[in-house]
């Protein structure tokens, strides 16, 4: 959800813990109580939490500005509401912009950067596609691993070369070991 905040724009990103409410009915039929099932979406919440607090010390990963845990208003579980800058993703930048090698380049090491931070800190990347690779104000390129803070475990990354034209610096991908770029 987009909002404007004074003269900027934000993006809302709200996160449910269950994602849906049916899913409290699993909890039960597998003979938790309602109170313990409210206990282990809380749990649930906490540890996207703690994702949510390493991102604060990446210099790769797309930041937000602050986050709020809430009760789910009139249901069972925890809600985490994330107010993050507005940012224009690398396949919105593209349609204004055609890159150079050279920004390819620097594209590709920040990333490589970020998919370092995000298994450093036991986050899954998620795929890498155009839409979760951002342009901030500054200039540089983060990624976007909010849609994936609920999952448990680092996933394997791919698909760097999908992101560049230079034929050059797409073999390079493929033959380069990405934990050493």
């Amino acid at each position: 959800m987009e909002v404007v905040s004074g003269e900027e724009r934000k993006i809302v990103k709200v996160l449910s813990f269950p994602k849906n409410q049916s899913d409290v009915f699993d909890l039960l039929t597998q003979g938790l109580s309602m109170s313990e099932a409210e206990d282990e979406y809380l749990k649930r919440c906490r540890a996207v939490q703690d994702r949510l607090d390493l991102l604060m010390k990446s210099d790769h990963l797309a930041k937000y500005e602050e986050y709020e845990v809430k009760k789910i208003p009139g249901a069972t579980g925890w809600q985490i509401e994330i107010l993050m800058p507005y940012r224009m993703s690398l396949a919105e930048f593209e349609k204004y912009h055609t890159f150079s090698s050279k920004e390819e380049r620097q594209m590709i090491e920040s990333l490589c950067a970020a998919l370092k931070e995000a298994k450093k800190a036991q986050l899954d990347a998620g795929p890498l596609k155009k839409e979760n690779v951002f342009l901030t104000k500054e200039g540089s390129y983060v990624l976007d691993v909010f849609n994936e803070l609920e999952k448990e475990d680092a996933g394997a990354y791919e698909s760097l070369e999908k992101l560049v034209a230079d034929e050059e610096l797409k073999n390079e991908i493929r033959t380069k070991d990405l934990w050493e770029w």
